[in-house]
């Protein structure tokens, strides 16, 4: 009797310990998550399907996306201040988009590819140029042997005539890739404005009909939720968009009074890339520099003035103005985003990492605060007494 009371008070103490702790739970199941995503990862074609259909149909819902949370503002002022019904301003806010996006092909399309034909025709030129400073710099500061130069050319020489081969066999293949391209961004253009649309019309509706299928207990939160990742990623769209456009301005305004050839082209540059977080501005300033490298020494200083210039108003005026500090980040956490999402995904990782990973923040940032709540483990992090009432009971 004795024996069965020291038995059953150690599988008490077991049962208390183990198979009834929180964190023991808590590991278990993620435990079997991770289990289920290696099985689909080991059967991943099964997931094609699934994958082709997200490959289809993501660039239409990032580029209505983008352009959503640029019109929308547009939308509820002409609804609250003009007093315009919702499809009346949805209709004036897309040609209006559509009006300025042809005015803008009209009028810089010819000029930029004029600019873009005299690059490509200033390329032998500027190869030219670029190799007689260098062999300069190098007579004067022997950085180099003739021996070690004529090494270096062979192996060049060697390399783009063997390469030449594999790209006279890959044509036909890129050909093929460009028609795939071409088609995609057909279907882009065409679904693009229909998604645009519907998103205008009933964005604000979306949290309801998504919470439909959320147990009613953690509706109110999923909404909240829905809500904080909408703002974030909507102060995030805006202000880069609004930033990029306003480097796209001072380097163009700064490289034409320097004098800096293909100014234009070099600052229209500048905007897109800008949409990098820290390393955009860097990048447009490297044809900048080789341009005025090549030009004059006082060409050189100019475009690193005009660099400086930007840096400060970006990063002490139109960024703190604009952005804010809306994405709550430390500058160490976006660096290391944006390499790991240039890794993993490239471009489009660089250049939606930041909001993907904002978006992830508050998801991860809600299901913690829920197993807080529900854990036991953090006392001072109670639920509700309704809630707490339920819990016991389930």
């Amino acid at each position: 009797m004795n024996k069965q009371g020291q038995s059953e008070s150690g599988f008490s103490w077991f049962y208390r310990r183990f198979l009834n702790n929180h964190i023991t739970i808590l590991l278990l199941n993620i435990f079997l998550l991770l289990l289920v995503i290696h099985e689909l990862l080991q059967n991943a074609q099964l997931l094609t399907p699934i994958w082709r259909f997200i490959s289809i149909t993501t660039p239409s819902l990032v580029v209505a996306g983008i352009l959503f949370y640029v019109l929308d503002p547009f939308v509820h002022f002409m609804e609250r201040r003009l007093h315009l019904n919702q499809g009346t301003a949805i209709a004036v806010a897309m040609v209006l988009t559509v009006a300025l996006i042809a005015l803008v092909f009209v009028l810089l399309i010819p000029f930029l590819a004029r600019q873009m034909a005299g690059v490509i025709a200033s390329l032998p030129q500027f190869s030219n140029d670029l190799l007689r400073h260098f062999n300069r710099l190098n007579r004067e500061h022997h950085w180099l042997s003739s021996e070690t130069l004529a090494e270096i050319n062979n192996r060049v020489t060697s390399y783009f005539s063997k390469r030449g081969f594999n790209i006279l066999t890959g044509t036909l293949t890129s050909l093929g890739s460009m028609v795939t391209t071409v088609t995609d961004w057909v279907i882009t253009l065409i679904t693009a404005p229909l998604v645009l649309f519907f998103m205008l019309k009933d964005g604000t509706r979306f949290p309801h009909y998504v919470s439909q299928i959320i147990p009613t207990r953690y509706r109110g939160r999923f909404v909240t939720m829905l809500a904080q990742m909408n703002q974030k990623v909507s102060s995030y769209v805006r202000g880069q968009l609004t930033v990029a456009f306003c480097v796209m301005a001072i380097f163009t305004v700064g490289y034409t009074i320097i004098g800096l050839r293909y100014a234009l082209l070099i600052g229209l540059l500048a905007g897109p890339l800008n949409l990098i977080p820290y390393f955009g501005s860097a990048i447009a300033l490297v044809p900048a520099l080789i341009i005025g490298f090549l030009t004059s020494p006082s060409m050189l200083i100019g475009v690193i003035v005009v660099y400086l210039i930007e840096w400060v108003l970006e990063t002490q005026v139109l960024s703190p103005l604009i952005m804010g500090n809306s994405l709550e980040m430390h500058p160490i956490t976006i660096v290391f985003v944006l390499l790991a999402g240039g890794k993993m995904f490239g471009l489009i990782g660089v250049v939606f990492g930041v909001p993907g990973f904002a978006i992830l923040k508050v998801f991860v940032a809600t299901a913690f605060h829920l197993y807080q709540e529900y854990s036991a483990l953090y006392p001072d992090i109670l639920p509700d007494e309704e809630d707490l009432d339920d819990w016991r009971q389930n």
